[in-house]
């Protein structure tokens, strides 16, 4: 008798994202267009969060647009939905630079509603196979938990934030969010909602502190390396890659890689819980060894961006294997 060899899923991930504010998430875009192309995530689709409708609406244009220049020009993009605006200047800030215009006007068809989205697309999905990367505050996720608690429990396998814990945990044993984490402070009740939710749940929970992110040191001298480059998405990160807080553009990229625990590691990360006495579904994201996570970077780049030459020998080149790719994953229970 034959054992058939079981298919793996690709788990498919939506993203929660405030791009454009800085580069941090054009950068983190890279690194998912990288992992979409060797078939470790689906790209299903991205909310964009943070700021009044215009300002939502344009991030959702500016997200399409710079993965229509890498690759993925299908991918659904949103506004995110309305929130009370605490701090204008922060929550409205948005770079106006040429490439804005560029990757809005190449991104104009977006979908209009985030809600009417999140609806229509967790009812598509299988059971368990949704990752939910959240690089931005927590308004719509909060929304839509309180809409449909079932649903989320049913589908999503694992949630990855940006942002930090309090020391303690709280009478019921669960970790709360430290709400000095940007992400957090502008939609405290939604983060605090999220971690209850998903603890109670047993929804895994990644969380990338800060702290953790600034032994990476990247400098992002990288790009320099590139061979020049047309593509847009290279040249607004070379543009702004001086300008920018080099612990602060890395972030959005280390949780991004997150998002498959192999790939993670490989590159010098570690997935720990800090829970030994018992068992935890709360992990933390922390760098080993900043060289070879700036390594890995640096390879990311140079895929995604790096003009490819066509020749012969490239054309008959063979794609990553199945072995390989599964190289790279590590399941999440480990």
């Amino acid at each position: 008798m034959t054992l058939q060899k079981k298919t793996r899923k690709i788990p498919e991930v939506l993203v929660f994202s405030d791009i454009n504010n800085y580069a941090d998430d054009l950068a983190s875009m890279v690194v998912l267009a990288y992992l979409a192309d060797r078939k470790l995530i689906n790209l299903r689709g991205i909310v964009a969060e943070l700021g009044t409708y215009e300002v939502r609406r344009r991030r959702a244009m500016y997200a399409k647009g710079a993965l229509l220049h890498l690759g993925y020009p299908f991918i659904r993009t949103v506004p995110g939905g309305d929130c009370e605006i605490e701090d204008d200047e922060m929550q409205n800030h948005y770079i106006e630079t040429p490439f804005s215009t560029l990757f809005e006007t190449a991104g104009v068809t977006i979908h209009r509603s985030g809600t009417i989205f999140l609806q229509e697309y967790f009812k598509s999905v299988k059971d368990k196979n949704i990752v939910l990367l959240i690089n931005a505050p927590f308004t719509d996720l909060g929304k839509y938990i309180k809409a449909s608690h079932d649903t989320i429990a049913k589908k999503v396998k694992k949630i990855v934030v940006m942002g930090d814990v309090m020391a303690q945990k709280n009478e019921e044993g669960f970790y709360e969010p430290n709400l000095e984490s940007f992400n957090f402070k502008y939609c405290p009740q939604a983060a605090k909602e999220l971690f209850e939710y998903a603890q109670q749940k047993n929804i895994r929970l990644t969380v990338v502190p800060s702290k953790n992110i600034k032994a990476l040191e990247m400098d992002y001298g990288c790009l320099d390396g590139i061979k020049k480059s047309k593509n847009p998405v290279y040249q607004q990160l070379v543009a702004l890659k001086d300008e920018a807080n080099p612990t602060t553009m890395a972030y959005d990229m280390v949780s991004a890689l997150c998002l498959v625990d192999g790939v993670f590691k490989s590159g010098g990360g570690v997935i720990e819980t800090r829970d030994d006495a018992s068992p935890s579904n709360v992990f933390f994201a922390s760098i080993a060894n900043p060289a070879a996570m700036r390594d890995k970077f640096c390879e990311i780049f140079k895929e995604k961006l790096e003009p490819k030459v066509l020749s012969m020998a490239h054309l008959s080149r063979t794609k990553p294997s199945e072995e390989q790719n599964s190289a790279e994953i590590s399941t999440s229970t480990k």
